[in-house]
C-alpha cells in the first residue's frame, strides 16, 4: 500500500508541477482508508485526469458521492473530486476572517476576507471548511466566520450595497448613539446596505440581515471607481502604520502583498494575493528606465529570482509598503528614509496602469 500510495502522490505532483499548480491552488489528500483501499481527494479537475491517465487502471465505475473507483490489481484507490454547490456560498459575516493553509488555529495564514466577501466550500473538516476564494485560492477557514448561503442572498444584498466602508476601522453599533453597544466592527473596503441619513448615523444591514448604526463620517457611497495613479497613492497613505502581520488583507494587520492587493482592489483592480503572482501582472519596467517609473507602478525585491517583498512607488525614489509596518521608504541614498537593504535587492518593476495619471 506504502508503495501505490508513493506512486499517487508522485503522479499528483507531476501533474500539479506541469500545470504550474502549487498548494494555493490546488489541494489534494491521499490517505490509506481501508486495508485495501487508498482515497484521493482533488480539487483540480486536470490534476484528476492527468491521475487516471498516468495509472491507466480500470474503473469500478462512480460511487454515490461522485467518486471514481479504480482497480489496481489488489487494491483499489477512490477518487473523490471536490466541488463546490452550484447554488451556494461561505459569505463572511466578522469582519475579518482568517484563511489558513491547514484545519488548525496553530497553522500558517496565507490569507484574509473581509465582511461581505464570499468563497466557495469544497470539504468540511469538524469546524473548518477547505474553500476556494474568487481568485482561485484555497485555504480553510473555521465556520465560526461564515455562513452558507444561496447565491442569490448574497446577489440581492450586493445589489442593495449603495456604501462602503472608508475609515480603516470602524464600528457598527447597536444604536445611533456615541457610545451604544457594539454589534461588530468593520474595516475599510466593507459594502454596506444602508439606509438615510440621521443626526449624523446611518442604519446599515450587515450580511445575514444583521442591523446597526454606524456614523456617517465612516462611510463613503459606492460608485464606478476609474484607477488613476493619485487616487492608489492617496489609498495607500491612508494605511500608514498599520503594523505587519504574515497573511494580513486587511485594515488591521498587513502583510506586503496584502497591502498591495487591498489598495488596488479598492481602486478597481484585481490582483493576485501574493508578490510571486502580483510580478506578472502588467507591462515589465527596466531597472534601467526606473527613474521614468510613475506613482503607482509596483517595485518588486528578493534574492536570485525569488521575489519576497512588494512596494508601491509614490514618486522621487520613495515608496509604501509593510515592513513592519505599513511606511514610507526611499531608493535614493540621499534621502533620510532610504532602505538599503531593498535598495540592494530590488529585482524588478511592474507598471500597471500603462501611462495613465
Amino acid at each position: 500500500m506504502n508503495r501505490l500510495v508513493d506512486t499517487v502522490c508522485t503522479s499528483i505532483s507531476r501533474a500539479e508541477k506541469t500545470r504550474v499548480l502549487d498548494w494555493r491552488f490546488s489541494y489534494s489528500s491521499v490517505r490509506v482508508e481501508e486495508p485495501h483501499l487508498v482515497l484521493v481527494e482533488l480539487s483540480r479537475e486536470e490534476v484528476k485526469r492527468d491521475l487516471l491517465a498516468d495509472l491507466g487502471a480500470v474503473s469500478r465505475g462512480e460511487g454515490p458521492d461522485g467518486a471514481i473507483e479504480i482497480d489496481t490489481g489488489g487494491a483499489a484507490i477512490r477518487i473523490r473530486l471536490l466541488r463546490p454547490k452550484p447554488d451556494s456560498l461561505l459569505w463572511v459575516t466578522t469582519s475579518v476572517a482568517d484563511v489558513r493553509r491547514e484545519p488548525v488555529h496553530t497553522a500558517e495564514l496565507v490569507n484574509q476576507l473581509i465582511m461581505g466577501e464570499t468563497a466557495e466550500e469544497l470539504k468540511r473538516e469538524g469546524d473548518w471548511i477547505l474553500a476556494r476564494l474568487p481568485d482561485g485560492y484555497h485555504g480553510w477557514i473555521c465556520s465560526w466566520y461564515v455562513s452558507a448561503v444561496a447565491r442569490a442572498t448574497v446577489e440581492e444584498y450586493e445589489a442593495r450595497a449603495n456604501v462602503r466602508v472608508g475609515s480603516n476601522i470602524g464600528y457598527v453599533l447597536s444604536e445611533p448613539r456615541i457610545g451604544a453597544i457594539p454589534i461588530s466592527d468593520i474595516v475599510a473596503g466593507c459594502r454596506l446596505a444602508a439606509g438615510e441619513r440621521s443626526d449624523g448615523f446611518r442604519e446599515v444591514v450587515l450580511p445575514v440581515d444583521k442591523k446597526g448604526f454606524i456614523n456617517n463620517n465612516e462611510l463613503e457611497a459606492l460608485h464606478p471607481v476609474v484607477p488613476s495613479r493619485s487616487c492608489l497613492v492617496r489609498t495607500a497613505h491612508r494605511f500608514i502604520g498599520v503594523p505587519y502581520q504574515w497573511g494580513g488583507t486587511s485594515a488591521k494587520a498587513f502583510d506586503c502583498s496584502g497591502l498591495v492587493k487591498r489598495v488596488f482592489q479598492l481602486e478597481g483592480v484585481e490582483l493576485p494575493r501574493d508578490s510571486d503572482l502580483q510580478a506578472r501582472e502588467g507591462s515589465p519596467i527596466p531597472l534601467g528606465e526606473l527613474a521614468g517609473a510613475l506613482p503607482g507602478d509596483l517595485l518588486f525585491f528578493g534574492e536570485g529570482e525569488t521575489i519576497k517583498h512588494v512596494a508601491i512607488l509614490i514618486g522621487n525614489g520613495r515608496f509604501i509598503h509593510a515592513y513592519g509596518w505599513v511606511r514610507i521608504n526611499s531608493l535614493r541614498e540621499d534621502d533620510p528614509l532610504y532602505e538599503q537593504k531593498l535598495a540592494s535587492s530590488l529585482l524588478t518593476a511592474r507598471s500597471l496602469l500603462g501611462g495613465a495619471r
